[in-house]
């Protein structure tokens, strides 16, 4: 009753799948086509070629050399024919997988970048990487797979035809057999799929851990963390290939028992074919042509298999892709377009928490005037950082609004919002690519000029010429090969390409040592007036000469006003800067 209830429910998702696959495979569904039709030419020899090949054998039983050599220079020209639509065949095969591997591939990568911060938080690398490189070619090879494996079982059931009118018990035969056959394949398609199930999981999360070891494997050493870094591998490798060894089992354990039942079927089939021949019920010339069909007959069956577990797999990847293309878990924007902002930006009654933790943020409200430079001051864990992230849309505020320009940031489009705003992270990611492709891929149609000053006004230009390569040198994985300072100099070089009217400055001269710290210090000062900047700095002697500071604590804004008036009417703030100065004096 289960079996026959999942059948019509497989083959609605499948339907439902392949319908969703298509807008990625339409764009080259021309040499789909083609390959449809050669795969019908090639399954039409397919069936012809035995019959000469029966023929063969009858002339040279009969003594019959004049039809012989007809019989094989017909077969040799329908070789040949087979081998050219074999070639043409394989060429519209490729470019039509490779077009819709392209198309599933990017729309992933568009679909993850749009992903909110909350689901990131929430999924390793391994989840993203899993799909989009293993699961992505499995939905581009389904329509290739159905095509090839549809066309073969027709062609075969046609011949199974050809055999019902040429002896109806050869016939009855071999239905029995693959009725036998198929229900054993049968069963183990649905092992094999429940045992994948797990696979994949396993999969996923050996990969994240692999992905996360060779990202921090610098980290992993000063921490003396080896020995638990590889015992955990190990695990999940281990936990990963011993779920693939039972897979290999399950076939295996199958294919035995199939494998018995077809040498079965040829030792039966032999006997059977005698008694017929002895009853007069078969003459031997149409034994030698079912003999030559047997294979093709027998072969039936392992394309249905192989087509229903084809499909239970390209069901099982399918649903995986469409989980991160169509999950609900995106970042929403508004519709309403700025070209260029003014500045001012207000932060009304705002209060957020990370899921169903306690709130960071609680009821906090301010004004940014355009062209201010404000900086964030406060503890660690104030929830400084988490007002930049508000800012740039990377979280939605619990309560409250926050507003551009007098608009809504949630009315706003992605361009009018994180088009003009630049933010610069304490722990900045760098590509591992060359320094020019950091900057290029940045902003497109980025100039030599613009690249360099930017680069001069992040104090980085003169270190980079001093490389062999300049520009064009690698920077490793993360920035590997530059220093801390080196790579947050690069990210605000990065930032400054951009020349967006708001520059967002998250503890970015941390990692800085005094000097380099005072040129990029002297960079803000010089944009001062002309961009609304906003910094949050861990050394107040960084921000004393901005118009503003917020004083934040456990998230509420406990003052604002210039650092001299924070002195005075604010001991907390106080306490806070004899504390640093007692810390510099050291």
């Amino acid at each position: 009753m289960k079996d026959s209830e999942e059948f019509p429910k497989q083959k609605w998702e499948t339907l439902k799948n392949i319908k969703k696959s298509y807008q990625y495979a339409k764009e080259s569904k021309k040499n789909f086509i083609y390959y449809l039709i050669g795969s019908v030419v090639l399954c039409i020899i397919g069936a012809v070629v035995p019959m000469f090949t029966a023929k063969q054998i009858l002339h040279i039983s009969n003594g019959i050399w004049e039809q012989l050599l007809y019989s094989t220079i017909a077969l040799i020209c329908l070789e040949i024919l087979r081998n050219v639509f074999i070639l043409i065949a394989n060429k519209d095969a490729e470019v039509f997988y490779r077009t819709t591997l392209k198309n599933i591939q990017i729309t992933m990568t568009s679909e993850i970048l749009k992903t909110t911060s909350q689901e990131f938080n929430k999924k390793s690398s391994g989840y993203f990487i899993e799909r989009i490189s293993s699961d992505s070619s499995k939905i581009a090879d389904i329509y290739l797979v159905i095509c090839d494996y549809l066309t073969e079982i027709i062609t075969n059931l046609g011949i199974l035809i050809s055999i019902f009118i040429l002896n109806k018990y050869i016939f009855i035969f071999y239905l029995f057999f693959l009725i036998i056959l198929f229900l054993i394949q049968k069963k183990k398609n649905d092992v094999y799929q429940k045992n994948d199930k797990i696979y994949r999981k396993k999969k996923e999360k050996a990969t994240s851990l692999i992905s996360e070891l060779v990202r921090g494997a610098k980290d992993i050493k000063v921490l003396n963390a080896e020995d638990s870094f590889l015992k955990e591998t190990q695990k999940r490798i281990s936990s990963t290939q011993e779920c693939r060894y039972k897979m290999s089992l399950t076939n295996q354990i199958f294919r035995f028992i199939y494998s018995n039942l077809r040498d079965i079927l040829n030792f039966s089939y032999f006997i059977l074919v005698i008694y017929l021949i002895k009853q007069e019920l078969l003459d031997i010339p149409t034994a030698i042509i079912l003999f030559n069909y047997r294979n093709q007959i027998m072969h039936t069956l392992d394309f249905v298999g192989k087509l229903l577990e084809s499909i239970k797999d390209y069901n099982l990847s399918a649903n995986r892709v469409f989980q991160i293309i169509e999950s609900d878990q995106k970042e929403t924007f508004g519709s309403k377009h700025i070209e260029k902002v003014h500045g001012d930006f207000e932060f009304k009654n705002v209060s957020f928490a990370y899921e169903e933790n306690e709130p960071i943020l609680k009821d906090i409200s301010f004004k940014i005037k355009a062209n201010e430079t404000v900086s964030f001051v406060g503890k660690s864990g104030s929830g400084k950082s988490t007002i930049f992230n508000l800012l740039c849309k990377l979280y939605e505020p619990s309560q409250g609004e926050i507003t551009i320009d007098g608009i809504n940031i949630k009315d706003l489009d992605k361009d009018s919002l994180r088009g003009n705003i630049s933010i610069i992270n304490q722990s900045p990611y760098i590509f591992n690519m060359s320094i020019r492709e950091n900057l290029s891929l940045i902003k497109e149609g980025l100039t030599e000029e613009e690249m360099m000053e930017a680069c001069k006004l992040a104090c980085l230009h003169d270190y980079i010429m001093s490389l062999p390569n300049g520009y064009d040198t690698i920077v490793g994985e993360g920035g590997v090969s530059l220093s801390g300072g080196q790579r947050q100099r690069l990210a605000i070089a990065r930032a400054l390409v951009q020349k967006t009217e708001i520059i967002l400055f998250d503890e970015a001269t941390s990692a800085l040592d005094n000097e380099t710290q005072k040129e990029i210090q002297n960079a803000i000062d010089n944009m001062q007036g002309e961009y609304t900047i906003l910094i949050i700095a861990h050394r107040l002697s960084t921000v004393i000469n901005s118009d503003r500071l917020v004083f934040i604590e456990d998230g509420k804004i406990l003052d604002v006003g210039t650092h001299q008036e924070l002195l005075q009417k604010n001991k907390s703030y106080q306490k806070l800067y004899e504390l640093e100065l007692k810390e510099t004096k050291k």
